[in-house]
């Protein structure tokens, strides 16, 4: 079976072209060399992946058409206009999609390809309109989980791809730009299934031709015939040796399956988690990729156990309802791609990327270098060492839902509950809101009634809702039963002991979100794209979509998202949105307007900015980690009658004098060269922050050259870049990992409140007594690492009656980072009433 693929980016136009060109001469020709084919190849053809992405480039170039040919590539006609034609109709790159199984072009093609199991898969793509024709075999980085077959077989199809090019007198090349690290594009995703992936990518020509530098016009007509040459070339490669990648796909799968093969003995675990809707989904993936998947009936206990923060642990119990993937399974080289948690670059290719950022030639990796779905969803998971623990698991491929409704109550209620621990809670609000309903939030962890709820439950009360038009029980019922959460009736609103009371200040009533998109040239294309799908199909929320110039009657609006891109500079209309009360959000390239101190806005600054005060960021670091290691001065001095003679401060003593500004700039030019193309670090959360409800202690967060966020007293960071971790917490973790409870080691937890507790790392400082985690999966150098340590990876400070909301990196990135979006949503849908100060009307 050879499956040919055409045109996944809609504006690379000629791939459908040569697709239906293809299937002409498939069905028409009458040679022999034809008649084999069909003899002894299964032939697939899918003309067009994108068929949203096409139509709306081809519109684009009917506007552009003149009278006359055009043959200048820079003109709207061979270009578009934002958002072009590369993405679906959500404008996102599905040719990175095949891993994360989000959008439903992809799930389909996922489906066939499992069942036909092609050994050749083909996907053409197109270029720039000056380059010539690109073919697989990639250069390096080649992840180390692509099957060896693959690699050999690779170059038998190159070298017949290049001799037909060489007849037709053209002009080719491999490798140099195309790499084959992350497994996520189409050729590559079909080579872990034991395919002999080919991407193909062809000057692209919109429309007429284009004028080379060599004087000759490249039309249409051309880039269409090239694709031709490669599909037929391979199509004969792929019949001369049918019988071969029959058996080349079977020992890709024995490999995997092999007792003595790279994958035995090693488990992917996802332990028991509140976050059923994550865990959920990745459950759907799995079944959908095709890949095995156990639960444990039994608690077993594993030989070696690895945290994604590179912690390991020796004789781990794992417990029972946790989630198991072996990784010896037919699909063993496509579970390793998807899951593992750090793939290394070979010291040759990290030598070289090295080399070519010094020389000035700039980064040499295309993707991110970090994707493991793990982190992505921010589920608790660990890769065993293990023999397969036959006699405690069950399989695991169906999903369990849980019907959702409001429970029977045995009296009228005083309130309703919903918990907050799963995303599908935000959810919940967003549409009870949507529909009328009050909703309060609850910034506490809750236990009412014998039962305790999280951090971020949502609680309706009777009270509330006393104007409310409709039946405030249907509506619940069918709220919840649309996402699957149950609402739990309280008979008292008094909770137990030193818990909150359901008339405290613990609960915030919330504010029905009135969203507006910024979209346009100021506006990614592809964080626009991921905000407007959650928007419709998480939240499934009214909102509106505004062009980058804010034009019109904001106060429509209590919530802004500008996605990244370059973003708008804060006009006069809406610094006064924001002091009445709006909610501005912002990520990636779009904060750099508003932080910059010319803007007179935000108070966050850019790294560069930050320079030349630092001292104020370290001193907000310091009341930060005071605050959460709640530290007092020694006893006897605090009772004492007498003023102590000396009071040390936290910063004094500190071993190292800071540098001279202009050499702390010259140190950040330097660093700065070496940010992150993609990498997942280790973010701390402060859990007594609204936006953070529903997150852990820690956040993987993806990270690429965005950026540097410097947030200083006044500025709130609920998540910043750096877990610090103390003596006291790595013998609680180690304490804890043996067996033991944590009070074994609670005595050794630290305490800085005397003097000089903290110590410079980098550019900022950290607790003496601890060492900074940043680093979780992929490429982060020293310099890049010294550079974001302590930044802010989500901002917040107040603006008049409103707040300016700030992400430095994209928290809807692919639609799968589901972890980091948790906190998106939150600002989305909890931020106009816990953020922000709506006023009461008459």
């Amino acid at each position: 079976v050879v499956w040919l693929a055409y045109t996944i980016h809609g504006d690379e136009t000629e791939g459908a072209d040569a697709a239906l060109a293809m299937l002409y001469h498939l069905v028409a020709a009458e040679n022999q060399d034809v008649k084999a084919l069909l003899r002894d190849l299964v032939i697939i053809i899918d003309p067009l992946m994108n068929p949203d992405g096409r139509a709306r480039f081809i519109k684009m170039i009917a506007e552009a058409r003149a009278a006359t040919p055009n043959v200048d590539e820079q003109s709207l006609l061979h270009t578009g206009y934002w958002p072009r034609g590369r993405g679906n109709h959500y404008l996102f790159d599905l040719n990175r999609d095949w891993i994360l199984g989000v959008h439903p072009e992809t799930r389909g093609r996922i489906r066939e390809v499992a069942k036909w199991n092609p050994v050749l898969f083909v996907d053409a793509h197109g270029m720039g309109a000056q380059a010539t024709h690109l073919f697989s075999p990639p250069r390096e980085p080649i992840n180390p989980n692509l099957p060896r077959e693959r690699l050999a077989w690779g170059e038998t199809f190159a070298k017949d791809q290049a001799r037909a090019f060489d007849r037709a007198g053209l002009l080719y090349y491999n490798g140099e730009w195309h790499e084959e690290w992350y497994p996520g594009y189409s050729d590559a995703y079909a080579s872990y299934r034991g395919a002999v992936g080919i991407l193909y990518e062809q000057a692209r020509i919109a429309e007429d031709g284009v004028l080379r530098p060599e004087g000759r016009i490249l039309n249409y007509h051309d880039s269409v015939r090239h694709h031709l040459i490669g599909n037929l070339a391979n199509l004969r490669t792929a019949r001369r040796h049918a019988k071969e990648l029959l058996r080349a796909l079977r020992k890709t799968r024995e490999e995997a399956m092999s007792p003595e093969g790279p994958y035995a003995d090693r488990i992917f675990a996802v332990l028991p988690t509140e976050h059923a809707a994550r865990l959920n989904r990745f459950l759907d993936l799995m079944r959908l990729q095709g890949i095995e998947t156990y639960r444990t009936v039994a608690p077993f206990v594993a030989v070696e156990a690895t945290d994604p923060f590179g912690r390991e642990r020796r004789a781990c119990e794992i417990p029972e309802g946790a989630i198991l993937i072996p990784n010896r399974q037919p699909l063993g080289h496509l579970v390793a791609a998807m899951l593992e948690f750090d793939p290394h670059f070979p010291e040759n290719v990290l030598r070289e990327e090295r080399a070519s950022i010094l020389d000035g030639r700039g980064s040499r990796i295309y993707d991110t270098t970090a994707w493991s779905l793990f982190l992505f969803y921010d589920l608790p998971a660990l890769t065993l060492r293990t023999p397969w623990p036959e006699q405690a698991v069950e399989k695991a491929n169906r999903i369990e839902e849980v019907e959702g409704g409001v429970r029977p109550s045995r009296a009228r209620p005083v309130a309703y509950l919903i918990d907050g621990a799963d995303d599908r809670s935000v959810t919940a609000a967003a549409r009870l809101l949507e529909r009328g309903v009050r909703v309060r939030l609850a910034l506490k962890p809750l236990r009412f009634e014998g039962n305790q709820y999280a951090r971020g439950s949502l609680l309706i009360t009777r009270l509330d809702n006393q104007t409310f038009s409709g039946n405030l029980q249907a509506v619940l019922e069918k709220t919840c039963r649309e996402t699957g959460l149950q609402a739990v009736p309280l008979q008292t609103g008094r909770g137990l002991g030193d818990w909150p009371d359901l008339g405290g200040g613990y609960f915030r009533l919330l504010t029905r979100p009135r969203i507006a998109l910024v979209g346009r040239e100021a506006s990614s294309a592809y964080d626009y794209g991921a905000c407007w799908f959650l928007l419709d199909h998480t939240l499934a929320i009214r909102h509106s979509h505004l062009a980058g110039g804010l034009s019109g009657d904001l106060r429509r609006y209590n919530v802004i998202v500008l996605p990244g891109g370059r973003g708008v500079s804060p006009s006069a209309e809406l610094k006064e949105w924001v002091r009445q009360g709006g909610t501005l959000i912002a990520f990636a390239g779009a904060t750099r307007p508003l932080i910059s101190s010319n803007a007179g806005f935000s108070h966050v600054r850019g790294f560069d900015e930050a320079l030349a005060d630092l001292d104020r960021y370290d001193q907000a670091l310091i009341r930060e980690w005071l605050a959460q290691a709640k530290g007092i001065p020694p006893l006897p001095e605090l009772w004492s009658h007498r003023v102590p003679s000396g009071i040390g401060y936290p910063w004094s003593g500190e071993e190292a004098k800071r540098p001279a500004l202009e050499e702390l700039r010259r140190r950040s030019r330097w660093d700065s060269l070496f940010m992150p193309a993609g990498a997942f670090l280790a973010a701390r959360v402060n859990t007594n922050h609204w936006l953070t409800v529903g997150c852990g202690t820690r956040l993987p967060v993806l990270v690429g050259r965005g950026p540097v966020l410097m947030a200083a007293e006044g500025v709130e960071a609920p998540v910043r870049y750096g877990v610090i971790e103390t003596s006291g917490e790595t013998s609680r973790e180690a304490a804890k990992a043996e067996g033991q409870g944590a009070e074994a080691s609670e005595k050794t937890a630290p305490s800085p409140a005397g003097k000089a507790a903290f110590r410079r790392t980098g550019y900022t400082v950290i607790p003496k007594n601890g060492r900074a985690v940043l680093r979780i999966g992929g490429l982060l150098w020293p310099e890049g690492a010294r550079k974001l340590l302590n930044a802010a990876w989500c901002a917040r400070e107040r603006y008049g009656r409103g707040q300016i909301i700030l992400f430095a990196t994209s928290p809807v990135f692919r639609g799968a980072a589901l972890g980091a979006q948790r906190v998106f949503l939150n600002a989305l849908v909890y931020g106009p009433g816990c953020g922000a100060r709506a006023p009461i009307l008459p």
